[in-house]
């Protein structure tokens, strides 16, 4: 099932929408439709905050790939494993201070011109249907507090993954090593998670709540990221080099790939698709109805995958997995196929590292 749809191409950076986004609009339009043109005010003020990051990122030499927007912000694909600290302390304070950029431009507009504006009272009972507001007072308020908020949360709580964590983050790693200064803001970000859940808790507050969660998993997720990026940067991609893998034609029926794949005992099955091959997995197989499995052939479902180098880092090969969602690569030596690297093997090695270097 395709999980998110590219909405625009910008400086060949790919802008995709996640269909939890969606999801997100659809229950505010069943909750109240009026508050869809603040919605897509919303939207268009994430988009642009994390291609000021993006943009950013590329002056520093950074090759960002795409963009995910999230119901919570959005998320950049890099080619990068680790960023030094300098240039993510830029592209990380960009993002809010584009947001600023924006409020002073609808200040300056709305001095110069004589526009409608709503006070931060007003827009909000406004926006809640306590006071009759005009069009353009509403949409000019609505740009001019929601990059406001936008910006001012993102930077002024520090934690991971937020653009204030990140800066913090960076700032630490200018003065120690990169592993302690991600430590100490995921240590600051639990605190600051435990404290936006009491809030959450005591006001009876949902968005907060799922904040809260957001953020607490976002910080260990990072923690481990930047632990693995460290254990795994020497560890040789070929060591974790599987010769033997199942391998199936493109016409066999997904009734008997199953078969092959309890006999092999292999979640993952690999199929021809031209010069390279192709993946399915039980999750792909699973989203087929089970009465058409004797039907439809792994062809039909299997997704091409790319090819690594034999001599490739293994950081890159795993950020690659896992912003691809691909269990598996197929492992090339002088344009041809050695094997196969199985991300369970990476994560398996990851724990023991992690064990060993305690």
């Amino acid at each position: 099932m395709q999980t998110n749809f590219r909405i625009a191409r910008i400086a060949g950076i790919s802008i995709e929408l996640h269909i939890s986004f969606l999801l997100f609009v659809l229950l505010f339009v069943i909750l109240d439709w009026r508050l869809i043109p603040m919605l897509l005010i919303l939207f268009a003020s994430i988009t642009l905050h994390e291609l000021a990051h993006s943009l950013v990122g590329k002056l520093n030499g950074i090759h960002v790939k795409r963009i995910m927007l999230l119901p919570i912000g959005g998320m950049a694909s890099m080619d990068e494993v680790q960023i030094k600290p300098y240039p993510e302390f830029k592209m990380s304070i960009a993002g809010p201070l584009f947001n600023y950029l924006v409020c002073a431009l609808i200040a300056l507009c709305v001095q110069l011109l004589g526009l409608p504006f709503l006070s931060w009272a007003d827009w909000n009972a406004a926006i809640s249907g306590e006071l009759a507001a005009s069009l353009a007072a509403v949409t000019l308020s609505s740009a001019f507090w929601l990059n406001w908020l936008l910006g001012t949360f993102n930077l002024f709580i520090p934690a991971i993954p937020l653009d204030g964590g990140r800066v913090f983050r960076s700032a630490l790693a200018m003065v120690t090593d990169y592993i302690s200064a991600t430590r100490i803001a995921t240590t600051v970000s639990t605190v600051i998670t435990f404290m936006l859940f009491i809030y959450a808790l005591l006001t009876f507050n949902i968005i907060m709540l799922f904040i809260a969660v957001f953020v607490y998993l976002g910080a260990n997720a990072e923690m481990e990221f930047a632990l693995s990026n460290k254990l795994l940067q020497h560890f040789p991609l070929s060591r974790l080099v599987r010769r033997n893998y199942l391998t199936l034609p493109p016409s066999t029926k997904l009734d008997k790939a199953l078969e092959k794949m309890i006999g092999s005992r292999s979640l993952t099955a690999f199929t021809k698709a031209g010069p390279r091959l192709a993946l399915a997995s039980l999750y792909d197989i699973r989203h087929v109805p089970r009465e058409k499995w004797a039907k439809t052939t792994l062809k039909s479902i299997a997704r091409s995958v790319g090819q690594v180098d034999a001599h490739a880092p293994l950081t890159r090969v795993l950020q690659a997995m896992m912003q691809g969602g691909i269990e598996a690569v197929p492992v090339i030596e002088n344009g041809k196929i050695i094997g196969v690297v199985f991300r369970d093997d990476i994560d398996r090695v990851f724990e023991i590292l992690k064990v060993s270097s305690a």
